[in-house]
Order: C-alpha cells, then structure tokens, then sequence
C-alpha cells in the first residue's frame, strides 16, 4: 500500500510541477501530463510482476526454505513475539482492505449518484427544449437545441453528439464563437475525457492530489479549446469571450447546479478571466517545452519501476544468479566478492579463515548499490560467509555478523532466518532458533519447504520435545525419505517406542539400521555463489 501511494504521488507532482512549466506550451501537452499522473492511480503498482530477472530455485540452497508455523501441527512453535507479530500483520491486512473497499464503494456510489443526476438532466433538457435543428458548424452538421441553461451552452452525448444552447444567447453576437467553442470540444473527444476525469474525480474523492489533478486537467481542456478557436476566428473569438464575462448570461434557477461539475469542462469567473489573458500569449512548443516533458516522463518512469526495485528477490523464495541485466557496478562488485572468496570450497582451516576476513573486508569498504542490486549481492556475500563460516565451527561469528549486516529496523532477507536458526542449534541454543524460525514465519507465511519444517524437528528434538517433533516431520509437505526417516529413528529411540522402531527400521537402509540411532548432522549453509568458485 505504502508503495503504491509513494508511486503514484511521485508521478502526480512531477506532473504538476511539468505542467507549471509548460505555461507557454499548447495546453493539450499539459492536459496530457496531467492525464497520464490521473490514470496512474488506477494501476496497481504494487502487483505488477516482475520478470526482468531470471532465476534459480532456492532448493540448491541447503535447508533454505520457509516454514510454516501458522498451521495448528506446528502452532505451539511459535513464540508469544511471532504470535503478537502474526496477529498485528493479519489485523494490518484486514484494516487496508476493508478501508480501500470502503472507499472504493464510496466512490462508485458517488459516481452512480452524478451519473443519474446527469440523465435526469438531459431528460429535463429534452422536454424543456424550444428548438431542435441542425446547423453547420465548422463544417460539420450538429443538432442544436435551444433551452434554458444556466451557461451559454454546453456539448453532451458521446456517440451522438449535441449542443445545447441558452435561449438568451440567440439574440447575442457572441452565438457563433460559442458553437464552434463547443464543438472544437467535441471534435477533440473533449466528452469522452470529461467523463474519464468525473470517474476519477468519483472514485478517489479523498484523494486531494487526484483531485487537484482533475481540476486542472479540466482547466487544460478548455484552454486547448480556446486556442483552436482562437486560431480559426483571431480577435472575435477573444472578444466574445471577454464579452461574456462582462454580460454574463441571467443563471436558470431551475437549473440542478451540482451537474455542472460533470457536463461543463470548467465555470468560473475567475479562471474564465485566466482564458481572456491566456489567448494574448503565444502557445508554441518549444524545445525547452519538450525537456519539461521528458524529464516528467523520466520521474514517472523511474517512479513505475520503484517497487520493482523495492521487492527485491531477497522477499521470494527464489535467488538469482546469473544477472544478465544488472549493472556495470554490480558485476564489477560481485567479480571482487568472488576473488575475495576465491579459496572458500578448500579443506584447509587457514585459507577458509581468510576468505571470512576477505569477505568482511570487502562488505566494509565497498560503495553500496541501490535498491534491488544492493540486496541481492548482499545477500548472495553473507550467505557465503556464513557457509565458510560453518565449516570453521564459527556459529557466533554467523550470529555476530548477520546483527552487523542486518542491523534491527533493517529489511534482512528471510532465507538468512534459516542460517542463524543453525547457527543458534550448533550453539546449543534452540529457544533462540525458535524465536528465529518464528521471524520467518511472519515474513514468509503459509510458503512452507520440507527442509525447514526438519530443521524445526531438529529444534524440538533439542529441546526435548519429541512430541512436537513428530508432529513436524508427520506435516503432508515433509517428504518420507531417509533424512525424515533417521529424524523418527532417534525420536523412537529416545521414546524407548519398540514398535515404531521396528516400523521405521524397515524403511531406512541397512546400514543405517543396524547401527544405533543417531540425530542426522544440521548440515551447512549453502550459497548460490559457490557454483561460481
């Protein structure tokens, strides 16, 4: 949500403050703009996916997965923390909804209400109207009916086109610059865009931006009419309208006024001055003009893109490798992690110690990337690290250096839970891989992998709790093969359970069978870069 609405107000000021600019230009340029920052509020940025990437899954990672925590075989795992946390993002989630339903709800009734106000008007103009004839205007035949309006005249009908005109215009001298006024809008699809901007201006009525926006692109439609007219009739048209303004027409009290918003592109006194003043100036694109226009079109370009940005790989279950679209900078940065790293498949402790050294060195005294890049190579670096760290035994230096990557308030990667839940085993703490599992849980949700749901048995068997442990490995997601199988071997043995030993002995190998149950290793963090080594 929060995405969405920076999107969407970065698009609309960069427009307003184009349109600021472009006070010289022709004013269809700036109505363009202004439609372009109006429509993007309907799209929903936030959703829009993502394929500028290509990816492998995260099964090549050992045990990186999700868990799922959520579900009631696995609910006691959970700390009082990760059940507060699940609960404040399920109320989060019910809150955004139903509030945009509401609001959305309120503008389509909106929407109906000034539609139906605007049939009751035509109706109304059809049997109150004193002539209906043709008339060429600008060399096209329109219907003209003549009533009472409570403005000079006005243009409806999309697919059949009419002009409605005051009975007190017929004996005014401004009657011909009045019909080609209205006409000139609905030979530029003016009909079509006045009720394009009313679904806006219906729909997101307590956005003020939405309709700051929507205000002036009604007042964009009608100086780009005025120019066209200006530009076929010269002075007579600006004198007309300057005389309009000076006698204006006796207003209907019959009139309904709360329809004029909808049929009627802008009235009021004091912009329709702006109009008089406007046609004195010269409208010409120029090449200032166009640098206005694509600099708006860039920040609202860069602004679509954002979230893209912002929901890096790191917030999926998938890590990317090869990076065919990434930056110069990027690859140049990777290239010097992986030298860095260049000895960290070997068996010899001293060479795996300093590729921890060389990593972190590196990490400290690199430039930081930007958004999406900045998080994928982060994490592919400390994934790495905590790998060779592991098979050093270094499980609080995986700890230590996860807090300073990833200090608190910062976004840091769910995969990475996995690893300091490891870690946290290897330290023969599981009360605090719990509480790390339980963090994963809360990012990840119901987007459950067998190889964490084992790591959570690995947690309860250490604590002791056989009971949940078996509940884990007995989850549908949690494939029967031998890991599984050696997990329920030790937890029936612990249990002193002679016949479900017998049962799962039958199933596992021989060799294993024949020996004494022991707790399968946790294993070591793997790492997508290693293929690279």
């Amino acid at each position: 949500m929060l995405d969405y609405l920076i999107t969407c107000v970065a698009i609309s000021l960069s427009a307003l403050a184009a349109v600021w600019g472009l006070k010289q230009a022709p004013a269809r340029v700036g109505f363009y703009l202004l439609m372009l920052a109006l429509m993007s509020w309907f799209v929903p940025w936030q959703w829009l996916p993502d394929t500028a990437l290509p990816e492998v899954s995260a099964e090549a990672w050992l045990l990186l997965g999700s868990v799922d925590l959520q579900t009631p075989l696995l609910a006691q795992a959970a700390t009082v923390a990760a059940s507060s946390s699940e609960q404040i993002h399920w109320f989060q989630q019910l809150t955004f909804g139903h509030l945009a339903a509401a609001l959305f709800g309120t503008g389509l009734v909106l929407f109906a209400w000034r539609l139906f106000n605007y049939l009751l008007l035509i109706n109304r103009l059809e049997h109150s109207a004193m002539q209906k004839n043709q008339r060429d205007v600008d060399g096209v035949q329109y219907p003209i009916h003549v009533t009472q309006l409570f403005t000079p005249a006005i243009a409806t009908g999309i697919f059949k086109p009419t002009i409605w005109v005051d009975s007190q215009l017929l004996q005014r001298d401004e009657l011909p610059s009045v019909l080609l006024h209205e006409a000139t809008h609905i030979k530029q699809g003016d009909l079509v865009w006045i009720w394009l901007i009313c679904l806006s201006e219906s729909l997101f009525w307590w956005n003020p931006l939405s309709r700051l926006l929507a205000s002036k692109a009604r007042q964009k439609l009608e100086l780009s009419c005025d120019e066209q007219c200006y530009a076929k009739l010269k002075q007579q048209y600006q004198l007309d309208l300057a005389s309009l303004l000076l006698r204006p027409l006796a207003e209907s009290s019959a009139q309904p006024q709360h329809c004029a918003q909808v049929l009627n592109m802008v009235n009021s006194k004091d912009f329709n001055v702006q109009r008089v003043k406007m046609l004195n100036k010269e409208k010409v694109m120029k090449m200032k003009h166009l640098a206005i226009v694509i600099a708006a079109l860039s920040v609202s370009a860069v602004a679509a893109t954002a979230i893209a940005a912002s929901e890096s790989v790191v917030t999926t279950d998938k890590i990317a490798v090869d990076q065919p679209s990434f930056s110069a900078a990027f690859t140049d940065q990777q290239s010097s992690l992986l030298k860095a790293a260049l000895n960290a498949k070997s068996t010899q402790p001293a060479e795996l110690t300093q590729v921890v050294a060389n990593i972190n060195a590196w990490q400290k005294n690199r430039m930081p990337l930007i958004g999406r890049e900045e998080a994928m190579l982060k994490l592919q670096a400390f994934s790495l690290l905590a790998h060779v760290q592991h098979r050093l035994g270094l499980y609080q230096d995986v700890i230590s250096d996860f807090a300073s990557w990833y200090p608190e308030g910062s976004k840091a990667p769910f995969f990475l839970r996995n690893i300091t839940a490891m870690s946290y085993l290897q330290l023969k703490q599981p009360d605090l891989a719990l509480n790390e599992l339980a963090i994963l849980q809360s990012e990840i949700g119901d987007d459950i992998r067998p190889g964490s749901v084992q790591l959570l048995a690995k947690v309860y068997i250490q604590k002791g709790d056989y009971a949940q442990a078996l509940a884990a490995l007995n989850h549908p997601v949690v494939q029967d093969h031998t890991t599984t199988n050696m997990l329920k071997y030790y937890i029936y043995t612990q249990q002193n359970d002679e016949v479900q030993l017998a049962k799962i002995k039958a199933q596992l190998p021989q060799a294993i069978a024949n020996k004494p149950a022991e707790l399968p290793d946790i294993g070591v963090p793997g790492s997508p870069l290693l293929v690279k080594l």
